[in-house]
């Protein structure tokens, strides 16, 4: 798997504690974490799905769920349904979707799955 040597930084991203990662000969994009607890951990992400208007949080929000696939556990942390985890990847995806909002990507690359009320996406 090939990464890049550092992230290319904007204001937004100088405090990024991740890099992409590609799998030779897969379509997508990984995610590899560069710091923390988590360090060298890679994942990428699976099927984003966001909660109807009427499944909202008594604080407004809407819950959002995603599937992810560890790829590399160089430490042999446990991952699967560690909510501290969880919670970590899903605040960089949801940077991730804040940043391609606001750059006007994020609607081209998205294919929505009304049968299942799904966004999927390659992260490119």
């Amino acid at each position: 798997m090939s990464t890049q040597k550092r992230n290319s930084h904007t204001d937004k991203t100088k405090t990024r504690r991740y890099t992409f990662a590609q799998k030779e000969g897969e379509e997508y994009s990984c995610v590899k974490l560069t710091e923390g607890k988590f360090k060298d951990v890679i994942y990428h992400y699976g099927k984003v799905q966001f909660a109807k208007e009427e499944d909202k949080l008594p604080n407004g929000k809407l819950p959002m769920r995603f599937d992810y696939t560890v790829d590399s556990n160089p430490n042999n942390q446990i991952l699967l349904d560690n909510s501290e985890f969880i919670d970590y990847i899903g605040d960089i995806l949801l940077e991730l979707l804040e940043e391609r909002i606001d750059n006007g990507t994020a609607i081209k690359d998205w294919k929505y799955n009304t049968k299942w009320s799904v966004l999927q996406r390659r992260i490119h």
